[in-house]
């Protein structure tokens, strides 16, 4: 073929202008000389495959032309890309020398091909050395023959449209998928998956199992089609809310399903990408044994009222007589009543513990509370732990309305408490400290009040009970170690 001087192009007849817009491929093809090929040279080219040859050179899609018996490959830029370190050598080869490892793949190809038939494959998985090592690719490819100017079959059109990323990509998002599912299935809390519109996307096997009907009867049907009671119910609004603002929420919820089964159901639910993912467990047997709770602690809390009762009229009987002195009656009473009213506390709590400000306030309250700075992090006391704290505060008080700061107008107590959490184990420390009464001295003996919160607490906890009658006011300070399961942020329970 001769060239252009005026261009540096090679020299085209009419029939083969098309090879200049045909990218880079479309300039080898023009620039090699094809007279020893099996097609022979390209000036002796027949229409049909020039025409085939414009349309898959100026194409942005893989496509590679096998023509003739030998099938000889022409192909565009988008295929060399596909070829990888074989091309450019792979242009104008035999299909069956320029893919070896293949070469029974294509001759089924050929043969079908000439033969005036066509194939198509969806991700087929080959094993090709298109960089100098075995590759498995994915790919869909669709072959449909080419005719010469007498009809006959001459050659073959093969689009080639790699998959692998997309089936890699794919078969990984199954697998995620699988996994996920996997997970759901396995959990004990039932599952169910909303979409915006509250279409039922997912439910596990356990939330099927909680429901007792077939999976059929939820998969793609509306939430509100299944449970259509819910809709009006708080439960149903909350729904809502939750999809619309996309905010989460957490609540127990009781339901009686279709069948007639009352259930109390433990519901959180999550905003997601795809709606409102809701997770729920049975917690019908969790809350009769609450109720059951609550009932013995009922009558736990009765039975020792009772017998606080039963103590405090037996002593007022006992010390009616007069032998005993009304300071001595007045003392017993009223600690008989703290220690009921620490029963309270308790009970209010369902003897889990106590907290501590509770208690501190408790000891105030018949003072008038703005005498009283109550300050400190939450702390919950173990029962007999709690008992004890409520009876030294009781007696610090009592003693300070006889002789301390609250048998004056213009006294107070501070009561503040801090914990060193940062420490194994964690401990206590407590302060009450009394001003603006009439100026103390140091008793010259120690009285039952005093032998009460120093044994009472030691006898509690592991530490110091420290006693100090300065002259501007009583201040007692307590460092106890406290077990670990007796702290608690208040700022986050219910």
């Amino acid at each position: 073929m001769a060239w252009n001087e005026g261009t540096g192009l090679p020299s085209l007849d009419a029939r083969l202008t098309f090879l200049r817009t045909g990218g880079v491929t479309g300039a080898l093809i023009a620039e090699r000389d094809w007279s020893t090929s099996p097609i022979g040279p390209i000036s002796a080219w027949p229409q049909s495959l020039l025409t085939a040859l414009s349309m898959l050179l100026h194409s942005p899609t893989p496509i590679v032309m096998l023509w003739g018996p030998q099938g000889v490959m022409l192909y565009n830029d988008a295929y060399s890309v596909f070829a990888g370190a074989r091309h450019p050598r792979l242009l104008g080869s035999n299909v069956l020398e320029g893919w070896p490892e293949v070469a029974d793949f294509n001759a089924h190809v050929m043969e079908v091909g000439l033969a005036g038939g066509s194939l198509s494959y969806k991700n087929q998985e080959l094993v090709l050395y298109r960089n100098g090592q075995a590759e498995k690719v994915v790919m869909n490819l669709d072959y449909s023959p080419v005719f010469d100017e007498a009809g006959a079959p001459a050659g073959v059109i093969a689009i080639v449209v790699e998959t692998t990323e997309q089936v890699r990509a794919e078969a990984a998002l199954k697998a995620e998928r699988d996994r996920a599912h996997n997970v759901l299935e396995g959990m004990t809390d039932g599952f169910l998956l909303l979409a915006h519109d509250f279409t039922i996307l997912e439910m596990n096997a356990e939330g099927i199992r909680v429901d007792g009907r077939p999976r059929e009867a939820f998969i793609g049907q509306n939430h509100w089609d299944v449970w259509p009671d819910t809709y009006d119910m708080p439960l149903g609004a909350i729904y809502r809310q939750a999809m619309s603002q996309r905010t989460a929420f957490v609540l127990e919820n009781r339901y009686v399903f279709p069948d007639g089964r009352a259930t109390w159901l433990d519901v959180r639910g999550n905003p997601v990408e795809e709606g409102l993912a809701i997770f729920y467990r049975d917690i019908t047997e969790p809350k009769r044994a609450e109720e059951h709770l609550r009932l013995m602690v009922h009558e736990l809390n009765h039975r020792v009222k009772n017998s606080l009762a039963t103590v405090q009229a037996i002593a007022a009987q006992t010390l009616r007589g007069g032998e005993a002195p009304l300071a001595v009656r007045e003392a017993l009473t009223s600690r008989l009543l703290a220690l009921a009213k620490a029963h309270d506390v308790l009970t209010d709590a369902r003897w889990a513990g106590a907290r501590l400000d509770e208690i501190a306030a408790q000891a105030a309250e018949p003072y008038g509370g703005e005498r009283f700075k109550i300050e400190g992090p939450g702390v919950i006391l173990a029962p007999r732990t709690a008992i004890a704290m409520a009876l030294a505060f009781h007696e610090l008080a009592t003693n300070a309305a006889k002789y301390g700061a609250l048998s004056s107008a213009a006294g107070q107590v501070e009561l503040i408490w801090s914990l060193t959490a940062n420490v194994d184990p964690p401990q206590l420390r407590l302060t009450w400290r009394e001003t603006g009464g009439p100026p103390v001295q140091p008793p010259t003996r120690k009285g039952f009040g005093s032998r009460l919160i120093e044994r009472g607490l030691a006898a509690e906890f592991v530490g110091e009970v420290r006693m100090d009658f300065q002259p501007a006011g009583l201040v007692c300070q307590v460092e106890v170690v406290l077990p670990v399961d007796e702290l608690q942020d208040w700022a986050v329970r219910p």
